[in-house]
């Protein structure tokens, strides 16, 4: 796997000095031939993004490749016809070190994840919680890369369909410099509190969705 189609999560490459650049790989494993880009392929909605219900949810993990590292929180809301309904939080044992440069940007510690469900035991209930929904976020291939290979690993089938507000942000919102989640929310003045956790960023990619939605409504009358 290409470990530069990694290099960005949730942000834009800034001049070289996101803290993401500082990656270094922790452990080196023999290369897996399973894990290839077809292991990341999923059905996309961004042509045809204006659902009312769906799934935002967001992976903090132990790094940005999703052969080698692993998720060590999960954060979702799940939308019906418009209200957030339900939430999903949980911190997840990823079965090796986080590294400190992980820590400090998303404050969570080994410590922390010690003793806490792997994610073969937090899988299902995710997916359970997902009901087939439409699963939005921010910068989609990222996570989606993680969730479909430990699927894989777990022999659970997924087959949601997949909205990226990254990509819509681009298209729609075409006024902004930046389109990273923290700038984004700045931006349209969307409370991001304690970002990179994963349960907050959802909430916040949750408003900037509806945004980017009500936008692309606006469009879409406009030329009626």
């Amino acid at each position: 796997m290409d470990f530069l189609d990694y290099l960005v999560k949730k942000s834009e490459i800034n001049g070289g000095k996101d803290e993401y650049f500082k990656y270094r790989q922790p452990i080196k494993r023999p290369v897996n031939k399973n894990n290839s880009a077809a292991d990341i392929d999923y059905i996309s909605l961004n042509d045809a993004p204006l659902v009312s219900s769906y799934v935002v949810f967001d992976f903090e993990t132990t790094g940005l490749n999703s052969g080698t590292n692993a998720i060590i929180e999960i954060g979702a809301v799940k939308v019906i016809d418009g209200k957030i309904t339900d939430k999903f939080n949980t911190l997840v044992d990823p079965e090796q070190y986080i590294p400190y440069y992980i820590s400090d940007k998303v404050h969570i510690t080994n410590d922390m994840v010690k003793g806490k469900p792997c994610i073969a035991s937090v899988l299902p209930h995710f997916i359970g919680f997902t009901d087939g929904l439409p699963l939005v976020a921010h910068n989609a291939r990222f996570d989606m890369s993680f969730l479909l290979r430990n699927c894989k690993r777990c022999d659970i089938v997924i087959n949601n369909p997949v909205i990226d507000t990254l990509y819509l942000s681009r298209h729609y919102l075409k006024e902004c410099k930046k389109y990273n989640l923290a700038y984004l929310s700045d931006y349209f003045n969307i409370d991001l509190k304690n970002a990179h956790r994963a349960y907050y960023d959802a909430l916040a990619t949750q408003q900037l969705f509806e945004i980017i939605k009500k936008r692309i409504y606006s469009l879409k009358n406009a030329q009626q």
